[in-house]
């Protein structure tokens, strides 16, 4: 009976083991799907997005921490980047949504549903605002 109990400890840590592992492994995967999608993004900025004016770059498109997909922005202008800070929090995300692809743009067949397209808004003077984009 005693020898039972002092195996039980073990049994427990390796079960946890297990499941940590299993668990890291999933978290893993979706990693590599928000890559494939921020891949097929960063494919769709250098060949088929039309920026709103010159004045707008966008600088790099990343897989987020979890299933997100991160477009980072900017304004290289400080008059527009002055307009833009001039306004409320709501008409900028509205502008900065402007980075975002078109509902009926086919790009977002190539995006997981399960991924967040998320913009990150700077301007000549620093960050201005984040914003999702919406899906079709």
């Amino acid at each position: 009976m005693i020898r039972l109990f002092s195996t039980i400890p073990h049994v427990a840590i390796v079960l946890l083991s297990v499941s940590a592992l299993a668990l890291g492994a999933c978290g893993d995967e979706e990693k590599g799907d928000a890559k494939k999608s921020a891949n097929a993004l960063t494919d769709f900025y250098y060949t088929s997005w039309k920026a709103p004016s010159a004045d707008w770059e966008v600088r790099k498109v990343r897989p987020g921490k979890e299933s997100d997909v991160t477009v980072e922005a900017k304004v290289v202008t400080k008059t527009l980047t002055k307009k833009i800070m001039e306004r409320s929090r709501m008409e900028q995300m509205e502008i900065a949504r402007m980075v975002c692809p078109d509902y009926t743009d086919k790009i977002w067949t190539k995006i997981e549903k399960k991924h967040s397209v998320g913009v990150v808004l700077s301007g000549s003077g620093g960050h201005i605002i984040n914003a999702l984009c919406k899906r079709p």
